[in-house]
């Protein structure tokens, strides 16, 4: 098992949750409210996984049962589909029972990365679980 406990980046019930490159100013932020969500939080790309291309973080709500894996990208955000499928085929079977989700922070978003067709056909299969947002994603887990 890769995702144990000691190895997140955050409490177990901690507030916020920043997903953010040192460099860069595009961020994640997910809300636990009331901090009554058990989270564990962890850096991908370059620190877990550094053998192949991966998305840059995950972030795992084990109350709920969810699990958000997170890629912050410049303006190209169709490159970010690979990466996420690739954290999802890494981690899948090892979080057997959630639910998941993928986020894309970017820099800017450009019309015809929307149009792109992986893009789109990622979009088409996970719907409503794929957000995407230039610069500051927020949510409330």
């Amino acid at each position: 098992m890769v995702l144990i406990s000691d190895k997140s980046r955050c409490e177990v019930h901690q507030k916020i949750i920043v997903s953010k490159d040192q460099k860069s100013s595009r961020k994640h932020c997910a809300h636990n409210p009331r901090q009554m969500y058990s989270v564990r939080h962890y850096r991908l790309d370059g620190e877990l996984v550094s053998q192949q291309t991966c998305c840059d973080f995950l972030l795992i709500n084990d109350t709920a049962k969810k699990a958000y894996f997170i890629e912050l990208k410049g303006r190209h955000i169709e490159e970010a589909i690979p990466q996420l499928e690739s954290g999802y085929d890494l981690f899948r079977s090892e979080l057997a029972g959630y639910e998941f989700y993928f986020r894309i922070v970017s820099s800017k978003v450009r019309t015809l990365s929307l149009q792109d067709n992986v893009f789109r056909r990622f979009r088409d299969k996970w719907g409503s679980r794929l957000k995407y947002k230039t610069e500051i994603l927020e949510e409330t887990l």
